[in-house]
This record gives structure tokens, C-alpha cells and sequence, in this order.
């Protein structure tokens, strides 16, 4: 019986150093929250307002600061399963170029694909190394909805642009 009380004691002691029992989950009467007003449209359907995942102050605007790549010399197309990937490749003045990307264009035209042979130049000075060297390649993988209806690729560099047809 004492053994009964002291148990008791700690046990009533460790729930009352805790929070409440009021506001615990523990209380049958905290599991719901309070009551809110629910938006019903004309028909009595219950209306769903979904928050926004966006920032408060909205969207940064990505600008991409990338120069083009100064002569574009060679591009391909070759068919894949989930599409078609365009290879191309860029004449450089010397070593040190990376981050190369084939960046898509809005165009006019339906059947023409226009991309922008974008990368970053050395940040310092670079040795001019060989021919072999100084060549860099950018892919992009096209799906199949992408190249629909499409009959022209072309690729843009500073110093002109080539192009693909089907």
C-alpha cells in the first residue's frame, strides 16, 4: 500500500510538472480544433481555397548573364527513345570555358526551334592550348512533344548560327 502511494505521488508530481492536462493532446476535448466557416458555392458545394506555395514578394527573375559562345561549329540531332538530344559544339579562343548549355528562344515561327549557345569564359587569363582543347559540346534532350511539328533546329553563337532540318 505505501509502495502504492509513492508511485502515486511520483507520477501525479511529473504529470503536474509537465504542461496542463487542459491543453495536452492527452484531453479527449483537444483532438479537434475550434469550428471555421466554410465558403459554399450556389449549388452547396463546399469550396476549396488552396494557399499559394509562392513567395510573398513573388518570383526573382532569373537573367542569364552567359555570353554566347563565340563560333558554333558543328551540331547534330539524333534520335532517342524520349525524343531527340542536340549535340552541338563551339570553336573557342582558348581553355577555361565551362557551364556550356543549349538554352531554348521564343520564336515566331512554329516548326523553327531556335537555341542560344550559352557558357562562361575563363575568369582569368587562360593558355590557348590545342585545337582539340579549345572545342566544348552542350547537349539538350528534347521529348517527343517538344519536337512536334518542328522541321528546323538552329543553334546561335555570337559570330552566327547552324542549323538542322528534317
Amino acid at each position: 500500500m505505501r509502495r502504492q502511494v509513492i508511485i502515486s505521488g511520483l507520477v501525479l508530481s511529473l504529470l503536474a510538472g509537465c504542461a496542463s492536462v487542459k491543453e495536452s493532446r492527452f484531453n479527449p476535448l483537444n483532438w479537434f480544433g475550434k469550428s471555421e466557416p466554410v465558403a459554399v458555392d450556389a449549388n452547396g458545394q463546399q469550396v476549396v481555397t488552396l494557399k499559394s506555395l509562392a513567395p510573398r514578394k513573388g518570383y526573382p527573375v532569373f537573367v542569364d548573364t552567359r555570353p554566347l559562345a563565340p563560333t558554333i561549329s558543328d551540331v547534330q540531332v539524333v534520335q532517342s527513345a524520349s525524343g531527340a538530344i542536340v549535340t552541338a559544339t563551339a570553336a573557342l579562343p582558348s581553355t577555361g570555358y565551362f557551364d556550356a548549355e543549349l538554352v531554348p528562344v521564343a520564336t515566331e515561327r512554329a516548326d523553327t526551334l531556335v537555341l542560344d549557345f550559352r557558357l562562361r569564359t575563363p575568369e582569368g587569363a587562360a593558355p590557348a592550348g590545342t585545337a582539340a582543347q579549345r572545342r566544348i559540346t552542350a547537349a539538350r534532350s528534347l521529348s517527343f512533344d517538344e519536337i512536334a511539328g518542328v522541321r528546323t533546329i538552329i543553334v546561335q553563337g555570337a559570330d552566327g548560327a547552324r542549323q538542322v532540318r528534317r
